[in-house]
């Protein structure tokens, strides 16, 4: 991961959402462009079984087509176009580039069901060293770390639970993933305390990063990399 004047490592979200088409090889490749070693991506599990790199639940904000992204089908998939005119990755093409250019990844999985199969498949090709899974689905974490001791996740939170302490121990996650809008005192010393990672989402001004180095985070997840190099 790319350490800045910041002392915090650089997290390309989504690749370089900002800079470049988010979730595709472009993307990604923007991010190595400028340095960055390590980027987010998002994942879903279509209707036939495959594991793809898209954000929504639905096509219509990134592509032409319409309806729910886990619905499609392998066939469906190679006649849908995002609206750059690129393919909708699979996770497969894209471990392949990440592999080659030695870029980490934290693959955030949109669905509780498809967290073993993306599992599957990043430990199949890539060292734990080089993937975190992490998502909002924090059973599937737990469970996932229970039966996979060795492999890094991540919990995303977008508040300020209740009960942190106690909950982090339960879930158990290397990584602690919070919004840069909705976090306070007792989130990040509950975090720190308990020597887990702590990496905000998704800081796209400087303004945005004073307000949160004070926290000394592990990292920071953003559109716009080029802003911290």
């Amino acid at each position: 991961m790319l350490i800045n004047k910041y002392n915090t490592s650089i997290i390309g979200h989504r690749g370089a959402a900002g800079l470049a088409f988010e979730n595709t090889i472009s993307s990604i490749s923007k991010a190595l462009e400028l340095g960055i070693t390590c980027v987010e991506i998002d994942v879903w599990q279509i209707a036939t079984g495959e594991l793809i790199v898209f954000h929504d639940a639905y096509l219509d904000r990134l592509t032409e087509s319409t309806g729910s992204t886990d619905s499609l089908t392998y066939e469906q998939l190679s006649t849908i176009r995002l609206k750059n005119g690129e393919y909708i990755p699979t996770l497969e093409s894209v471990i392949e580039f990440v592999k080659q250019h030695k870029i980490r990844v934290i693959v955030e999985v949109k669905h509780e069901k498809a967290i073993m199969a993306t599992y599957e498949l990043l430990n199949n090709a890539l060292n734990y060293s080089d993937f975190i899974i992490g998502s909002f689905f924090h059973t599937s974490i737990m469970e996932l770390k229970i039966e996979h001791p060795l492999v890094q996740t991540a919990i995303m939170f977008e508040s300020v639970p209740v009960g942190l302490s106690d909950y982090l121990n339960l879930v158990n996650p290397d990584y602690v993933v919070v919004s840069n809008e909705t976090f306070n005192e007792y989130l990040v010393n509950t975090i720190i305390n308990q020597s887990r990672c702590l990496i905000f989402y998704t800081v796209n001004s400087i303004h945005e990063m004073k307000a949160v180095k004070h926290t000394k985070p592990y990292g920071i997840i953003t559109n716009y990399p080029n802003l911290f190099i």
